[in-house]
């Protein structure tokens, strides 16, 4: 099928299948929805694909319509534009789906609309290289490699925090932190459920934990002070996008808690969100959150001007931001594939302006037409 100028591609993890009442059940299907109905009304065509539905043969690809409020297969044109929202995945698995996409890109050049940006560790790394001010946002952080690493960074720390570098949604975080004498072990298992154990001694915690987390990359942090007076961990989600010329916009915070002595903030281990200036008037008072939240704004638009000088062209970021009980600011990770779950019931429009940005950009995009080369990067310096 031949390419349409401004096609818009959304790139999904794999082909969707029937639920129980027979429509295709899509990943991020709120946003995803949302997302198609906001390029219909753009007059933008789009549609959702896996790499599993082109045929290298033919050069045919099946992919994923929004019609009556249901997704439907179709044959699709081959994309102008690709946007990624497959989310992580084995490293085995990510190479075979993107071989797939360098072959519709042979037959009909396109341009991605965001890099793919590498795990926590790296990112992080990047931001001490970009200058003074970001670094100082940066956590201690360092690569698990045993349990002797656990040992090594629980004595100099107190207390450790443990996430898989390329996780996303709090799964598999852990906490391990002296107790009663002992020690205790709590987070979230690759699946999603609770774990609580309390070990005799740090040797014995230590293996326990690398018998957990061993066979994936996991890096270490210290426990930072990133609860507030109720004990509820929290984070500040910043949600900064590119809009329809290619400038850095935010488009909202969020402040998202988690439940009172729980380790994740994340809202899909049960947290809550409100408008990031309301939640840290109740931890600074009015005059430090109104401070707090102007550099966070400031700092999120700074951090992803820095990430896409290191790691190529950005569309969008979630940057989740720590704040200590004095005002102090943690960047704690970066996300190229931000969830919008936060800001789904904010006033003033946040939610609506969150889907519309990607969708203008890609327009600009497409109306350009100037793809990548395969294995180069798209630099931010012309950051449109």
């Amino acid at each position: 099928m031949e390419s349409e100028a401004g096609v818009i591609g959304v790139w999904i993890g794999k082909p969707p299948e029937p639920d129980g009442s027979g429509r295709l059940a899509v990943p991020e299907d709120g946003f995803l929805a949302a997302l198609a109905e906001r390029a219909a009304e753009l007059r933008l065509p789009l549609h959702l694909f896996a790499a599993e539905g082109f045929r290298p043969e033919t050069g045919a690809l099946t992919g994923y319509v929004r019609e009556s409020g249901c997704w439907q297969e179709r044959q699709v044109a081959l994309p102008a534009v690709v946007y990624d929202r497959c989310g992580p995945s084995a490293a085995s698995s990510r190479r075979l789906r993107e071989e797939r996409l360098e072959q519709m890109r042979r037959l009909r050049p396109h341009t991605r609309l965001s890099s793919w940006l590498p795990g926590k560790l790296a990112q992080l790394e990047a931001m001490r290289r970009s200058g003074s001010e970001l670094a100082a946002l940066a956590p201690p952080t360092r690569l698990l490699i045993g349990a002797g690493s656990i040992q090594e960074a629980a004595r100099e720390w107190g207390a450790v925090f443990l996430k898989p570098d390329g996780g996303m949604q709090g799964r598999g975080v852990l906490s391990l932190g002296p107790d009663e004498g002992g020690w205790l072990l709590r987070g979230r298992a690759g699946d999603g459920r609770t774990l609580t154990v309390r070990l005799p001694d740090l040797q014995a915690a230590a293996e326990r934990t690398w018998r957990i987390v061993q066979g994936r990359r996991y890096i270490l942090q210290p426990q930072l002070p990133l609860c507030d007076r109720q004990g509820r961990p929290f984070d500040v989600r910043a949600l900064v996008q590119k809009d329809g010329r290619g400038f850095w916009r935010l488009t909202g915070t969020a402040l998202r808690r988690g439940r009172p002595g729980g380790i994740a903030s994340n809202l899909h281990g049960g947290g809550e969100a409100l408008p990031a200036r309301d939640g840290l008037e109740l931890l600074l008072g009015a005059e430090g959150a109104a401070r707090c939240s102007a550099e966070i704004d400031r700092l999120a638009l700074l951090a992803a001007e820095a990430a896409e000088s290191a790691f190529g062209r950005l569309a969008e970021l979630g940057l989740d931001f720590g704040v200590g009980p004095d005002g102090r600011l943690w960047l704690l990770e970066l996300n190229s594939r931000p969830g919008r779950d936060a800001f789904s019931s904010f006033p003033g429009g946040i939610a609506r302006t969150a889907v519309e940005r990607p969708l203008l950009y890609a327009r600009l995009l497409g109306a350009r037409l100037v793809p990548e080369r395969s294995g180069e990067k798209t630099l931010a310096a012309p950051s449109r």
